[in-house]
């Protein structure tokens, strides 16, 4: 599937305005260890998470890396947390930093390969979707679609 990148600017009086995406505040965990992805996932916390796996290497996660953090700060009930493999080759899949509803976590597939591996990734950018430590099948997916990930937060959001 390929997935074609537009970048907007508007233009108010003799100025453009530009995306301020890299000010955002982030609250996405970075997952250290197959523990904290496994605290993150765990069923019966009834916490949202969305759960990213990425790579140094991987150009398509360097154009959504920032749409990511943007939206971390954006939706107070869901973590969102990342498995970078680069730097979590251990333990990729389980991270443990809590947030007021939602996790958004981040998983290096380089360093996390344990758990990259035990999760079933295959691809980078993947993102996993989980509601009580549920995966929710539905939603998750792999590539850098800036409009579905939002979609998908929302919906993850209204559950």
């Amino acid at each position: 599937m390929l997935h074609r990148l537009t970048t907007t600017t508007r233009t108010v009086g003799a100025h453009a305005l530009r995306s301020t995406r890299g000010f955002a505040t982030s609250r996405v965990a970075i997952v250290g260890s197959h523990d904290a992805y496994t605290k993150i996932t765990a069923p019966g916390s009834g916490k949202k998470a969305v759960v990213y796996f990425t790579a140094k290497w991987c150009p398509p996660c360097k154009v959504i890396s920032p749409i990511f953090d943007e939206l971390s700060a954006q939706f107070d009930g869901i973590q969102f947390a990342k498995v970078d493999v680069d730097e979590q080759s251990e333990t990729t899949s389980r991270a443990g930093v809590r947030f007021d509803g939602i996790q958004f976590a981040k998983v290096d597939v380089d360093e996390q390969s344990e758990t990259t591996s035990r999760a079933g990734v295959r691809s980078m950018p993947t993102f996993f979707f989980f509601d009580d430590g549920k995966l929710q099948r539905q939603l998750s997916f792999s590539g850098a679609d800036e409009n579905l990930l939002r979609e998908n937060i929302s919906e993850l959001n209204e559950l």
